[in-house]
């Protein structure tokens, strides 16, 4: 009797937690759909894939490879990107740039380093340099060549949306 209580316990525990996974890919594939017919650029993480993608509707405009992926059990599904920062020795990285009165420096001003990184309203991070990394941080780690490309295609209020590892397998048990 024991057993078959221990069994029922485990049963009714797995389910519940398969609810919730399914909740969750739902949620992100749910996202994803906004994010396409928005009709606007929007990041894409496929953590199954450990890539992110820059994309545009259904068109792939840009597929970067994950150098580390620390986003944890269940980030949030779905972001915007609220500021590109650059990181400044010793200055703030958050603080905004001046304009300049020539336009060839506010071009070099404005381009990526490969110490910017982006962030978005749920606290994640995207950056190249390890420097940026901090421990417990919801954070993705790409190339330096793939951060420049992002930081320059992607403006404030770009969507960023995180597809969970399993979000291919078909309904769970």
């Amino acid at each position: 009797m024991k057993h078959l209580a221990l069994f029922w316990a485990l049963a009714c525990g797995a389910s519940a937690a398969s609810a919730a996974d399914l909740a969750y890919v739902n949620a992100a594939l749910r996202a994803w759909l906004q994010a396409i017919e928005a009709d606007a650029p929007y990041l894409l993480v496929d953590r199954g894939a450990g890539e992110l993608r820059l994309m545009h509707g259904r068109a792939l405009l840009r597929r970067v490879p994950l150098v580390a992926d620390s986003l944890g059990e269940q980030p949030p599904v779905q972001s915007s990107l609220e500021a590109r920062l650059r990181r400044y020795r010793p200055s703030n990285p958050w603080q905004s740039l001046v304009p300049s009165p020539f336009d060839w420096e506010q071009n070099l001003v404005a381009a990526a380093s490969a110490a910017s990184a982006l962030y978005f309203a749920s606290g994640l991070l995207i950056y190249a340099s390890p420097a940026w990394h901090r421990l417990g941080a919801i954070d993705l780690q790409i190339g330096v060549a793939d951060l420049r490309a992002l930081y320059s295609a992607c403006g404030p209020g770009t969507t960023l949306v995180v597809l969970p590892v399993n979000w291919r397998e078909g309904p769970l048990p």
